[in-house]
């Protein structure tokens, strides 16, 4: 779908000669010189460069000359810095532009061939040189010229590659259509085959693109037509080619490899054939025109476009020219067709060996021509929706056109054909926005067609402008291409050529009127590359080949304005310009590079995008990694339009994956259509997500529902984004919506998609952007419910009956389902029309289970319903009927009860149950123990005591089992059973409630007392030592337990006063004081034990800080074994090691590895990270876990001191009244040293941790831990007045 356009021209004279004989072009792509040879009328062979004079480096200079009459061969030497040149006669002579440069003598003769050069050529790689010598030798030499192999090449041998035929395939077998079978029995004599009339009788030779083989093609003498024979680089004959009668002289090898060209002249036409390596035909397609005599074809750099010269005759004479074709889908496409004016001729052709597009012509005048070609896709610029979308695709005279809006019609065809009256050089469409007129340049004429707007109709010429004459006033710009045609306005196009004189671009402004043209020239300041105008927005832009952006304004006298408004980088040879913000009123120039770089205005947008194109206020543009990317030029200023990396999002809008070497050729602007061309030339049409969304907001803020509903059912787009988009607006346009989208099916389909869900925030977000930083709207979490609601109501006004289908979707879609209401629905229309509720209730049981419904219909106690349902879902009448068969021979409430149970609905089992009278009592207190329904059958029974106290018990004993005692106390005095309650008290440990209840049952003294040292020693056993003192003073009377349990728990104070409140003082000295020694001591040996943990940890912290981390430390990766000897391990190989826990799989194996072991090895990471959290736990020694553990444990210990300052406190309180004075300074003096020491080291133990990394940790992790090393938070030290100022 793209055609060859002509962006610049340069042109220089050479000599004023005339020349008559073929010329020769070189060039050097490092310093960008050009070499030109040619014979003059005195046979002198003279050779010029350019880039030599100072004041004009595209002036040529004369740099050699030598006597000769036909040159064979002109080649730069990249190596060697020269130009090799190769006579007829057989000299070889080198020309140096540095010796020139130096004043020397340019050219040296290196060497002669007696016999003569007949062809030659150099090897891509410009290592070896092949001579065809005019003895029918083959001659291989090196660049030095030595010579590797001498051989004759006419031989009978086939060469080793010679293919041996076992009879498949033959003629014989195949098929001849109309022919019949006498065509498969007719012989093809190939001894008749003969030469071309227009054969040179001059052999050739053509080398491939990889330099592995050559191809030369000579007339053979033993069968009087030109053979082709295929050798490799040491000169080895590979293979001959199938006799082909007629075939011409013309060759050349395609670089890629797979093609070697030549033509054929048949009686009836001219052809283009091609071979394969291994000398069989491959193909070929027919030259158009008259007579045409091929001189020569060249294949370009990257063997895209062949270049046919050729000579045929042009009004009435006969002139050289040059045709450019190319092949998409096996077809072949004339893209160009090169004729000069004035009658001048192309004598010499060369393409640019590193710039694919750019090519040298020689024309007979001495003029020399770089002209440099894009490729484009010709398509009306309108963003408007009216814009049909028309494609023009030259074809030699034809133009094929197909409007992507309505068809697409894959290439070569194409929905209409326009046949100018002469090879086609450019196409430009109409200023309109429906893009239905186009305007046809080609060598003498502008054609302009009316296009029928479906494509489908005839294509009428409604103008027709012969191009302006030459005369002596425009000779100097006239007789040059005419490019870059534009169509301004219905009586005006701007188009661009080549001044001569002022070696710069003119601008045409052409006012066309009565089948003439009258043009305006405005001199530029440079050469021009492109000429860009957008319908829209009416811009008229230029771009320089230096980068450089014009506006092009039009004074009333017709005189060009231009106003310099963007530099880009680098040239871009596709341009465009746009509206870009949120108000669409800055104006931006869109610009792609050759070289993969897309530009708006200054900014980079992407650095390997390959082609783009503007859909209304989207840009979209394709890339070398094979995907689209979309950018929404309403989001932002020119300055802040960006896109996010790749991701791998699959909801992403902005990306969207491709086939390998896809390019945009159109986007529709009426349908969100995406239109891209593979590299073989077929079509692929796709709806990018973008483009749809895009559509269907713009479709939704117009109110256009149903419009939109049918963009997501097409585009499979979750119909959530109706709802999502605008909220609010949705819900008070709902009865709109319902109008718009009346089919019942289009409703279901929209409420059975309905989510609890924003998909603006979870698929669909604008721009690409990320989740996090999105909020969903609010009341997302009741969305469906709301929208359920909302349909519902309107569809009870619209008509229950039409909508029944829709109304019981809304009861099923609610969250959770109101399958109840639903049910009861279908049970009202039943009633008035059964019919109708069968089948609704059909299209309910689509909607869900059956069992689901036959289970609510039975809780809702409705036979005749359950069994309408059981009907319809074809459930098995032996399963249902014996079950309703019984339901129907209970009583109401014990009826209910089973229905319940059987749909485990316990609480109202047991309710209905209780209502079914007291001869059910016994089964309700199984059913309540087996569904543990104590709260519910308490609750039914509050006003029955009977049956409330036997529940209560049985509660009781409930409790009692799962140890829950105090509640069964609790439970047992509500049902009156004490003594049940003491025991249940007793054991609970509630000491006040089980006296109460000893109380009331009576106990006497010694009964109590038994209960009281029950109750000591299970109180002592919790260390509850306080309530265990009050039980013993109080209900055992026993002082000297009570004081006792206050020693054990610390209690000093506590228990001095009640060995002086009971009058015991001897217990001062047979318990208290003895029980102080001991608490001393113990709290003494806490503090030596702390304060020696505490030195052996500040040691081992300050060692481990101030050595050196070792590699393995720094680093997990670092002598792992693991990783020894890696190499040795196959491509193939799948392992879990610890390197690959550093790195991502990139090979397919990997891939495959990590996708059919990701959850064994989550399972074993798993174990391996509580492994380690064991291990960080324990700290080893030695282990990168220690310093984090020492730390913890510093941390600990502050906080049991923080904790023992009040206990402390207390002893030292309670031993200085007892003259303990010395013990008691001993150890508030010991604690207060160890204490200030903890507090003193807080700063320097808390500090970021240097060794705490996981052993598993990723790669990211350990980065992150590098980073952000993690820090122990201290603790909050709290200070108390525990200390006793009197010591």
């Amino acid at each position: 779908m793209r055609s060859l356009e002509l962006l610049g021209q340069r042109s220089t004279k050479i000599t004023s000669a005339t020349i008559e004989g073929r010329s020769f072009i070189a060039t050097d792509p490092e310093s960008l010189t050009v070499y030109a040879a040619f014979v003059d009328l005195n046979d002198q062979i003279r050779v010029a460069a350019n880039n030599l004079a100072p004041d004009d480096p595209n002036a040529f200079v004369e740099i050699g000359r030598c006597p000769g009459s036909t040159i064979v061969n002109f080649t730069y030497i990249a190596d060697l810095q020269v130009i090799c040149l190769c006579t007829w006669t057989g000299d070889i002579i080198l020309f140096s532009k540095e010796r020139f440069e130096k004043g020397e003598e340019a050219m040296e003769l290196i060497g002669s061939v007696d016999a003569g050069i007949h062809a030659m050529c150099w090897s891509p790689d410009q290592d070896l040189l092949v001579l065809i010598t005019g003895d029918k030798k083959i001659l291989e030499m090196t660049q030095d010229f030595d010579t590797i192999t001498e051989f004759y090449f006419h031989v009978d041998d086939q060469g080793e590659g010679v293919q041996h035929s076992v009879g498949w395939g033959r003629k014989e077998t195949q098929f001849h259509g109309s022919q019949g079978k006498q065509a498969a029995q007719e012989k093809v004599d190939t001894s008749k085959f003969t030469t071309s009339e227009d054969d040179d009788a001059k052999p050739r030779v053509s080398w491939r693109g990889d330099g592995s083989f050559f191809v030369v093609s000579d007339v053979d003498p033993s069968r009087s037509a030109r053979v082709v024979r295929i050798y490799n680089r040491e000169g080895v004959l590979q293979n001959t080619s199938e006799p082909v009668d007629k075939l011409e002289h013309a060759l050349s090898w395609r670089p890629s490899g797979n093609l070697i060209v030549s033509s054929q002249r048949l009686p009836h036409r001219h052809d283009i054939v091609f071979f394969e390596r291994n000398g069989l035909r491959h193909g070929e397609f027919t030259l158009r025109g008259g007579k045409q005599k091929v001189l020569e074809v060249m294949w370009n750099a990257d063997s895209t476009v062949l270049a046919i010269w050729i000579e045929s005759e042009i009004n009435g004479r006969l002139q050289k020219t040059l045709q450019f074709w190319t092949s998409k889908n096996y077809h072949w496409y004339m893209k160009q067709h090169i004729v000069l004016s004035e009658e001048r001729d192309v004598i010499g052709f060369v393409w640019d060996i590193e710039n694919a597009l750019t090519a040298h012509l020689f024309t007979s005048d001495g003029e020399y021509h770089h002209i440099l070609y894009t490729w484009d896709v010709y398509t009306s610029t309108s963003i408007d929706e009216a814009n049909a979308g028309y494609v023009a695709v030259i074809d030699g005279s034809q133009l094929l056109l197909t409007p992507f809006v309505y068809m697409n019609v894959p290439p070569p065809m194409s929905s209409l054909t326009i046949t100018a009256h002469d090879n086609i050089q450019h196409v430009a469409f109409s200023p309109d926005i429906n893009g239905l007129k186009v305007a046809i340049l080609t060598n003498q004429k502008i054609q302009m067609f009316q296009l029928p707007e479906r494509g489908l109709g005839d294509a009428p010429l409604i103008g027709e402008y012969n191009l302006p004459e030459i005369t002596a006033k425009n000779e100097s710009y006239a007789r040059n291409y005419v490019r870059q045609v534009c169509w301004i306005n219905e009586t005006q196009c701007v188009f661009c050529q080549y001044d001569e004189e002022l070696q710069t671009d003119i601008l045409c402004v052409a006012t066309l009127s009565n089948e003439s043209i009258e043009t305006t020239s405005h001199p530029l300041d440079g050469p021009v590359g492109r000429i860009y105008f957008n319908v829209n927005t009416k811009d008229l832009i230029a771009e320089g080949l230096d980068g450089s952006v014009y506006s092009i304004e039009l004074d009333d006298e017709q005189q060009a304005i231009l106003n310099r408004i963007e530099q880009f980088p680098d040239f871009c040879p596709w341009i465009a310009t746009a509206r870009v913000g949120m108000a669409m009123d800055e104006r931006a120039v869109i610009g792609l590079t050759d070289r993969s770089k897309l530009y708006i205005n200054h900014k980079l947008i992407s650095s390997e995008a390959t082609s783009f194109f503007l859909r209304n206020n989207w840009l979209v543009f394709s890339t070398t990694r094979h995907s689209a990317r979309f950018l929404s030029l309403d989001s932002s200023s020119v300055d802040e339009l960006s896109l996010p990396d790749d991701a791998n999002d699959a909801y992403d809008e902005t990306s969207r994956r491709l086939e390998r070497g896809s390019k945009i050729v159109m986007a529709t602007q009426q349908k969100p259509n995406l239109v891209l061309q593979m590299p073989r030339g077929n079509l692929e049409t796709i709806s990018p997500r973008a483009f749809v969304l895009a559509t269907i907001r713009e479709d939704l803020k117009q109110l256009k529902f149903h419009s939109a509903f049918i963009a997501c059912r097409r585009n499979r787009i979750d119909l959530n984004i109706l709802y999502d988009d605008q909220p609010e607006r949705f819900l008070e346009h709902i009865r709109d919506f319902i109008e718009q989208v009346s089919e019942v099916d289009y409703l279901n389909l929209f409420l059975s998609n309905l989510r609890n869900e924003d998909t603006l925030v979870t698929m669909y977000r604008r721009g690409g952007r990320a989740a996090e930083g999105l909020t969903a709207a609010a009341g997302v979490d009741n969305k469906v419910n709301t929208v359920c609601e909302a349909v519902r109501n309107v569809l009870m006004e619209l008509g229950q009956d039409h909508y029944m289908q829709s109304i019981l979707s809304t009861y099923v879609r609610s969250s959770p389902p109101d399958l109840e209401s639903a049910m009861r629905l279908l049970s009202d229309l039943r009633e008035t029309n059964a019919t109708a509720a069968e089948e609704a209730l059909k299209y309910t049981i689509f909607l869900c289970k059956a069992d689901l419904l036959y289970d609510v219909a039975l809780g809702m106690y409705n036979f005749p319903l359950t069994l309408m349902v059981a009907q319809q879902a074809q459930m098995d009448p032996k399963e249902y009927l014996p079950f309703l068969q019984e339901l129907k021979n209970f009583e109401k409430y014990y009826q209910r009860y089973k229905i319940d149970d059987h749909l485990k609905r316990y609480e109202r089992a047991i309710k209905h149950l209780s209502l079914a009278g007291d001869e059910h009592f016994e089964e309700l207190l199984e059913y309540m123990q087996q569904h543990n329904l104590y709260h519910v059958a308490i609750e039914e029974y509050a006003n029955k005591r009977q049956q409330r106290v036997a529940i209560l018990e049985v509660y009781g004993a409930h409790l009692d089992s799962i140890t829950q005692f105090e509640e069964a106390g609790i439970v047992y005095v509500m049902a009156g059973h004490l003594t049940k309650a003491l025991e249940s008290y007793r054991m609970a440990g509630c000491w006040q409630e089980a006296f109460s209840v000893a109380y009331q049952l009576g106990y006497g003294d010694e009964e109590l007392h038994a209960l009281a040292f029950s109750l000591i020693d299970y109180l002592k056993d919790k260390r509850r030592y306080q309530e265990a003192a009050a039980i013993a003073r109080d209900y055992a009377k026993d002082v000297e337990e009570a004081v006792d349990c206050l020693l054990k728990g610390s209690h000093w104070k506590e228990a001095e006063r009640l060995s002086y409140t009971c009058s015991r003082a001897d217990l001062i000295e047979t318990h208290v004081k003895p029980g102080l020694v001991e608490g001393y001591t113990q709290m003494d040996d806490d503090i030596d034990e702390m304060m020696t943990q505490f030195q052996k940890q500040s040691t081992r912290l300050l060692e481990l800080r101030t050595r050196q981390p070792e590699p393995a430390q720094m680093n997990p990766m670092a002598n792992d074994e693991s990783l020894d000897n890696i190499d040795m391990f196959s491509d193939t190989t799948s392992m879990y090691s610890q390197f690959t826990r550093y790195t991502s799989a990139s090979s397919r194996v990997s891939s495959m590895s990590s996708s059919t072991q990701g959850s064994a090895r989550s399972r074993k990471t798993s174990k391996l990270r509580k492994r380690e959290e064991r291990k960080r736990a324990r700290g080893k020694k030695g282990t990168v876990f220690e310093e984090e553990y020492i730390v913890n444990s510093i941390k600990k210990l502050i906080e049991k001191a923080c904790s023992m300052q009040n206990e402390l406190g207390s002893l030292v309180r309670a031993l200085v009244p007892f003259d303990y004075i010395e013990e008691a300074r001993a150890i508030q003096e010991k604690f207060d040293k160890f204490f200030k020491e903890l507090e003193g080291c807080m700063d320097t133990v808390f500090v970021p941790l240097k060794l705490a990394v996981s052993l598993y940790a990723t790669l990211e992790e350990f980065e992150e831990a590098k980073n952000n090393p993690k820090v122990i938070e201290k603790p909050v030290v709290t200070k108390t007045d525990w200390k006793l100022k009197l010591l």
